[in-house]
């Protein structure tokens, strides 16, 4: 089976096809190299009834040698009559500046591009946004680096997927089933010509440590790793889409919160994904191995309490878990209630007040062994003239002590 016909029976089996013929424009993110120049010069043939365009970004990264891709990837597109769009991004600036690296950033920064790209096509063709795909050229040597990669560092099943085939209904990667050297040779074969980026051979990149280093060692033991792993990620994708279906069923409406009791009667692996999905949604970012190990640990402990976890979220826990992001000013939202007499339970916040009559009195309603393990203050009952709240903290909050008034917030 050529190369051609191997694109066509992936995208035809893995829904890519589908999603094509249901839309108005591909573009691809073009950057002048064979994997790029590839799929740019074959989508017209496979799919000639849609509009292909192309979008490179600069990454301000290689000086004349970015300019020569640009200027190459420009004249490209002209002689063939494709919508061209170009545009530049200080990847080394911006990485320093939000502490990423080099390839997180530019990563981050070419989607924003093609997001941009696909509204002024959509613009232009009197289309809606969602009917523009972006087509990216990821092979399958990127997949089987992306799987060693996250393999290297920890991972769970999303991170043994590899590269979907589509995301977001939107990212299609049309020519993951072929390898590099294979689309190297038909661009040669076919007279397609293309440009080489040098940073590819820079062993301070981590994926080209993998691909110059690793790879190649993995092709001693099996030729063919490259389709083994592929046919892995196909059938962890199937388990994963599975898992995380039951964990969205379990969770139901619920954008941020869950009662602990329900969550804890999941099986591991539902219940991990159900917290992630939450926290995700409230943070934007994922929960770590440790921090599902550390919620799920809390909610087993049958106690009220808070945790403080990445992306300046709090989990409030108790009969409910709750994920908040933390304001400036507190940690908390805005809250006011009245203390009764007896065991007050605040579940959205994640925490208990008791009040009761004495020491003897909160031992007898609470148990000694409940008792031993809280934090208590004595107050004279004389002294309480009105009702007792309980509340966040405001700005010009005081406290009494030792004959002077204190601010609470030189407290905390």
């Amino acid at each position: 089976m050529n190369e051609l016909k191997r694109v066509a029976s992936f995208c035809e089996v893995r829904g890519i096809t589908e999603l094509i013929n249901k839309c108005r424009a591909v573009i691809v993110g073009f950057s002048g190299g064979a994997d790029s120049t590839f799929l740019l010069s074959v989508l017209p043939q496979l799919f000639p009834g849609i509009t292909v365009a192309a979008a490179h970004l600069n990454h301000m990264i290689r000086g004349a040698e970015a300019e020569r891709d640009l200027a190459f990837c420009r004249e490209f597109c002209l002689s063939r009559g494709v919508r061209f769009f170009e545009g530049e991004a200080d990847i080394p600036k911006i990485a320093a500046e939000k502490g990423k690296s080099d390839e997180e950033a530019g990563r981050d920064e070419r989607y924003k591009f093609f997001d941009k790209c696909r509204k002024e096509l959509a613009a232009e063709l009197f289309c809606e946004k969602h009917e523009v795909l972006v087509a990216t050229a990821h092979n399958s040597d990127d997949n089987l680096e992306t799987v060693l990669f996250n393999l290297a560092r920890g991972t769970g099943l999303r991170g043994l997927r590899g590269i979907p085939a589509i995301r977001d209904g939107i990212y299609i990667r049309p020519i993951l089933s072929l390898s590099s050297k294979e689309i190297r040779e038909y661009c040669k074969e076919h007279g397609i010509d293309y440009v080489v980026d040098s940073t590819n051979l820079e062993e301070a990149y981590t994926r080209n440590r993998i691909r110059s280093a690793v790879i190649p060692e993995l092709e001693k033991i099996n030729p063919d790793v490259r389709d083994g792993v592929l046919g892995t990620c196909e059938l962890v994708t199937i388990d994963e889409e599975y898992l995380e279906g039951e964990a969205l069923a379990a969770l139901g409406d619920a954008d941020d919160s869950i009662r602990s009791e329900k969550l804890l009667k999941l099986p591991i692996p539902v219940a991990s994904r159900a917290l992630r999905i939450l926290y995700r949604r409230v943070a934007g970012i994922a929960l770590d191995k440790e921090g599902v190990d550390t919620v799920l640990s809390a909610l087993r402990s049958n106690s009220a309490g808070r945790l403080h976890l990445p992306g300046g979220v709090t989990a409030y826990y108790g009969k409910l878990l709750r994920f908040a992001v933390e304001t400036d000013k507190n940690s908390t939202c805005e809250f006011c209630f009245k203390v009764k007499r007896g065991l007050n339970t605040f579940e959205d916040l994640g925490f208990s007040i008791g009040l009761f009559d004495g020491e003897e009195d909160a031992k007898n309603s609470l148990g000694n062994e409940i008792y031993n393990k809280l934090i208590y203050k004595i107050a004279i009952n004389d002294k309480i003239k009105d009702n007792l709240f309980v509340r966040s903290r405001r700005d010009g909050d005081v406290y009494f002590i030792r004959s002077h008034h204190r601010k609470q917030k030189k407290l905390f």
